[in-house]
């Protein structure tokens, strides 16, 4: 009996493994939204790619598209600095500006005057705490078929400096896709 008991056991084990679904669950439903794996990083089907670091940053999670975002990636470092690339179908990213701006006003947040790379972008002041103030900017890109957005949350005065080699690298890897 134990000798039957134990095929049977052997046999229900395979069969669960066989229907469990595979351990990169993550990774099938990436490339079922259009993305794949590739060497250090996620490439998208329309042509953008995600490394796994960018600067100081980590990617942390990729993004699906919707009508006016084709695709998208989340960045994180252990110093609270967030950031998240975005592409758009062509004219979208002036779009997906403006209605930045007018939600975080509508919300209540003071737009700020930035120096540096900040200066570029729309800026607005989210929260005190601790004595540093925490904003959240949005830049936009734009190749000849292709609009990009890159927002990024971060705290002054403390990390001002790691904006502009931030803001430079994304712009290296958009530029990359340019045709």
């Amino acid at each position: 009996m134990l000798p039957r008991f134990l095929s049977a056991g052997v046999l229900v084990l395979a069969l669960a493994v066989a229907a469990s679904p595979p351990p990169a669950l993550a990774q099938q439903r990436s490339t079922e939204a259009g993305w794949k794996v590739v060497t250090r990083g996620m490439h998208h089907f329309t042509g953008l790619t995600c490394p796994d670091q960018v600067a100081s940053l980590n990617r942390i999670r990729i993004l699906s598209g919707s009508s006016d975002r084709v695709a998208g990636c989340i960045y994180q470092n252990p110093a609270g600095i967030s950031a998240i690339v975005r592409s758009h179908p062509s004219g979208n990213g002036a779009i997906a500006a403006r209605a930045f701006r007018e939600r975080y006003i509508a919300a209540g947040f003071p737009l700020l005057k930035t120096t540096g790379a900040a200066s570029a972008a729309i800026s607005f002041l989210t929260g005190q705490e601790k004595g540093a103030s925490r904003c959240e900017s949005l830049w936009r890109f734009r190749t000849s078929n292709t609009d990009y957005t890159l927002w990024i949350a971060y705290s002054l005065p403390g990390q001002a400096e790691a904006i502009g080699p931030l803001v430079t690298a994304f712009a290296e890897l958009l530029a990359e896709k340019a045709p």
